[in-house]
């Protein structure tokens, strides 16, 4: 056997992550509200670029049976030409785990450096309360060292919920336990390495794996299931603030219009003055840093544009897939994934998931998050799958037309839809059911 060393050449690929394509990643997944100010910002510090003044476009871009506009005034509101006061604004009352954490962030008295960066990460929960972006993927995005993003992370993790922004159900368990006084003493051993074993109930084996008896061992997972593995869950899943939809889709004449909402993606423009007295000024101080100034405008420039022109693709691309939504509601919504759109569209799927993150789309129907019309696929005896949303409406229509004398229990609901062609486990149905807030049939009998 021969051993030692060797050169081989080939070819790979490798992506630059350049500032500029940093940037752009950034101002494309930014929610309309953190958008306009982080564009306040850079306004501030760079004197080289300017907001439009007024402006007044159309784009079109066909598909089957769909268009997309694109029209401001002097304020940046997006104007349609039926409804003269723009898009309608949508107020919840509820207050989200999002705003409930950067309310407490302001509370700590932090760097103003460390809460830009948390209020970033605030905005990557997922609705459980689980941090869905490494930190060196956040770094990247943000610019900023790893280890200040870790000092982030660790300061969400010890706000409350107790265990919000853990990577995995591991860490929000454990979380939840150190904060805990009167924890278990074998809860974070068992969380550590057992928990199929505690799904599966097999504590003999968890008993001999640490040496203690049964009856310590019932005691910990008791104590286990107490915590909460889904410390986001009980906050509401709409903005407590005024929401601004991306878009807006109308139906003129049986053709589904897009209109897109330049509110949410702020026009700006190179300063005429700052550009000529670049290249007309004798101090070459003054040319280096408005140069400098000037190239940082183009660049934020570009990223806006290529935000608008990609939202227009990707909200378009779901408009036309999703059709049968928009004429039957609910029960037309069909399963969809980001491949989906990301094959429709050329691009490639994290693109399309920075596009949707956070944004809304105003339906004839009301306004929905973008992430809504992206669901599993359930299997159905016709062979198209239903999407887990149409799914859930079912179930709803079940149990609101059941007999609240004797309700539909899980498996009864389960063999409904059986029989109406979806098949689904009794679990499933659980699942879909607690998702709804939505109690067991023993919760919802009346005697």
């Amino acid at each position: 056997m021969w051993v030692g060393q060797s050169q081989v050449q080939g070819l790979y690929t490798k992506l630059n992550m350049t500032p500029q394509l940093i940037q752009a990643m950034n101002v494309l997944q930014m929610a309309a509200a953190d958008l306009e100010l982080y564009v306040r910002d850079q306004l501030e510090g760079n004197p080289c670029m300017e907001p439009m003044e007024t402006v007044e476009s159309a784009e079109y871009s066909r598909g089957s049976g769909s268009r997309s506009r694109s029209r401001s005034d002097s304020g940046g509101r997006a104007r349609n030409p039926d409804r003269d006061e723009g898009l309608e604004q949508v107020c919840a009352p509820e207050e989200t785990l999002e705003l409930s954490l950067l309310g407490q962030l302001r509370m700590s008295g932090m760097a103003d450096d460390l809460y830009r960066i948390a209020r970033y990460l605030a905005g990557n929960l997922d609705e459980s309360g689980y941090l869905r972006i490494g930190a060196e993927e956040a770094a990247a995005c943000l610019r900023e060292p790893v280890r200040r993003v870790e000092e982030a992370i660790a300061a969400l993790q010890s706000l409350e919920p107790a265990g919000v922004a853990a990577a995995t159900l591991q860490q929000c368990l454990r979380l939840q336990i150190e904060r805990d006084c009167y924890a278990n003493e074998h809860a974070i051993p068992i969380v550590n390495g057992y928990l199929q074993e505690v799904a599966s109930g097999s504590y003999r084996r968890i008993s001999g794996g640490l040496g203690i008896g049964i009856a310590e061992v019932e005691a910990a997972v008791a104590y286990i299931r107490t915590l909460n593995p889904r410390p986001g869950a009980g906050y509401s899943r709409d903005s407590g603030t005024i929401i601004v939809p991306d878009a807006e889709v109308r139906n003129v004449g049986g053709d589904y219009v897009l209109y897109l909402n330049d509110r949410s993606t702020p026009s700006l423009r190179l300063s005429p003055y700052y550009k000529r007295l670049a290249y007309n000024s004798r101090d070459m101080r003054t040319k280096v840093y408005l140069r400098d100034h000037l190239q940082a405008a183009r660049s934020l420039i570009r990223s806006l544009e290529q935000r608008k022109a990609t939202l227009s693709r990707v909200i378009g691309a779901i408009v036309e897939e999703q059709r049968a939504f928009l004429e039957r509601g609910v029960d037309g919504l069909k399963p969809m994934s980001l491949r989906t759109i990301a094959e429709r569209l050329q691009l490639h799927e994290s693109t399309v998931s920075r596009a949707v993150q956070h944004k809304f789309v105003q339906l004839p129907g009301g306004v929905y998050a973008l992430k809504f019309f992206f669901t599993n696929g359930l299997p159905t005896s016709g062979g198209i799958p239903a999407s887990a949303e149409a799914v859930k409406a079912k179930i709803r229509r079940l149990i609101d037309g059941e007999n609240k004398a004797a309700p539909l229990s899980d498996q009864q609901i389960a063999d409904l839809l059986a029989a109406d062609g979806l098949r689904i486990s009794r679990r499933t149905v659980m699942k879909y059911r607690e998702e709804l807030r939505l109690g067991s049939s023993r919760q919802r009998a009346r005697r």
